[in-house]
């Protein structure tokens, strides 16, 4: 550790002697390249602290994965990838900065972590979060392919259930096996208890590949059979949704206001979507 902070304080002198020898025209494009840089990087650490789970183990570059420590996110639950290190399993997701991308050449999203689930910035400066594929590629695309039919019959199902009202859209993506298995399943164990009326579901992930399961639900605060208040029905809610237990435990439960005003009850998620939860 004593020996990383050294090279990493070097390294800061060797730069900072580089730019001060620079020609004035090289130091005003090259701060601007490390300012686009760390605003990339800031923006992909605070995505991954925020909606990330805790308990996923985090492949990353020392810097990438030093942010992620300092902005607390667990330093063991982290995997730091060296110039040396042959492959990044025995995590579950992995943060692909241009080291990453040279490190692994083609054989990053052909093998080791098919599907990107966050993507920020652009060209060398591009951070994306990629899935792991314990299993490699091929396997994995296999397991995709399962698991989004079994959320396409899941969501049908639960389409079908008469406690649940569903506006269009929520329905649409329902039955396209775009939800997450986790919030499928959670609607489906609520609306064995009261009714529920799901507006919309959505998730925050920007850049994410097509296929990405949507991590949120906003519910309407109302009961749409009208046997409750909007307070008592909401406070029903929530009181079912603390009960729950691991892996179906949201990473967040708070009132929210949709763009048209409406004031619903979100519940979301954590990234990443597990695969193989349900048979």
């Amino acid at each position: 550790m004593v020996v990383a902070s050294l090279v990493v304080v070097l390294a800061a002198i060797v730069g900072i002697d580089l730019a001060r020898s620079a020609p004035a025209a090289s130091r005003g494009t090259g701060s601007g390249l490390i300012a686009a840089e760390s605003a990339v990087r800031t923006e992909a650490v605070s995505w991954i602290t925020s909606q990330v789970g805790h308990d996923i183990v985090l492949a990353c570059d020392a810097v990438i994965c030093s942010d992620l420590a300092q902005h607390g996110f667990p330093a063991g639950n982290l995997n730091v990838l060296g110039p040396t290190a042959p492959d990044p399993y025995g995590s579950e997701l992995l943060v692909a900065t241009a080291d990453i991308r040279s490190q692994f050449g083609s054989k990053l999203g052909s093998f080791y972590a098919p599907t990107v689930i966050a993507s920020f910035g652009t060209g060398a400066a591009r951070i994306d979060v990629r899935v792991v594929a314990a299993d490699g590629g091929a396997a994995y695309a296999r397991q995709l392919a399962r698991d989004l039919q079994t959320r396409k019959t899941s969501g049908a199902q639960l389409a079908g259930n008469k406690n649940i009202t569903l506006w269009p859209a929520a329905r649409a993506q329902l039955l396209s096996g775009d939800v997450d298995i986790r919030l499928v399943t959670t609607l489906a164990f609520l609306a064995g208890q009261q009714p529920v009326a799901v507006v919309a579901f959505a998730s925050f992930a920007p850049g994410a590949a097509p296929g990405v399961p949507m991590r949120w639900a906003y519910l309407a605060e109302s009961d749409p059979a009208g046997h409750d208040s909007g307070a008592a029905y909401v406070r029903s809610l929530i009181a079912f949704a603390r009960d729950l237990r691991p892996p179906y435990v949201p990473l967040s439960l708070a009132t929210a206001r949709l763009p048209d005003g409406q004031s619903v009850l979100k519940i979301a998620f954590a990234a990443p979507s597990p695969l193989g939860l349900l048979p």
